[in-house]
């Protein structure tokens, strides 16, 4: 974990009173928070990028930005849908990791998860701002050239630009819009 920073998962469990009886508050808490007390800023928004013929990514100046203060430069890029790749930076991953390792390891699903996960490798942000998006699953996948880098909270998805336009030009179904406004009243 980087130093600075402390895990924080949507719980804050608080003294209430000398017999040492305690309250759990639920609360919408960022994953990771500083420990001055300054959040991690969540990643969003969208960034053309390109993927250049030695396998590097440029990052957006944002995303690189939010990355080296909130985590350092330690970066894990693994690929666990076929049309992305993600780029999470390492203090997440390795909660993340942990969360399943924690599992029964006879669990399928588990051994599923880790497996797609680890054909994935760590990196380091250059400079430069770059990555280099592993080769296996640039081959594997198809990735290259034009991308789009999207921020997804505590990481950041890699989809060539072309499948993030078909999904920007699909509408939710009456269905989808049905769960999100149930999800949106919770």
């Amino acid at each position: 974990m980087p130093e600075g920073l402390t895990p924080v998962h949507g719980r804050i469990t608080i003294p209430v009173d000398r017999s040492g009886n305690q309250w759990t508050a639920v609360a919408h808490i960022p994953r990771w928070e500083a420990r001055e007390g300054d959040a991690v800023e969540t990643f969003r928004g969208a960034f053309n990028a390109t993927i250049d013929e030695k396998g590097r990514l440029k990052l957006p100046t944002r995303l690189k930005a939010q990355l080296e203060v909130g985590y350092g430069s330690q970066v894990f890029i693994t690929s666990l849908h076929s049309a992305e790749l993600r780029v999470y930076p390492l203090a997440v991953w390795i909660e993340n990791e942990r969360h399943f390792l924690d599992r029964s390891p006879w669990d399928p699903l588990v051994q599923e998860f880790l497996e797609r996960a680890n054909y994935g490798q760590e990196d380091e942000v250059d400079t430069q701002g770059r990555v280099l998006v592993p080769a296996h699953l640039r081959e594997m996948l198809g990735f290259a050239g034009e991308v789009l880098v999207s921020g997804r909270g505590d990481f950041f998805a890699i989809v060539p630009r072309e499948r993030a336009r078909a999904k920007v030009t699909s509408d939710f179904t009456a269905e989808q819009w049905a769960a999100l406004a149930a999800l949106e009243r919770e």
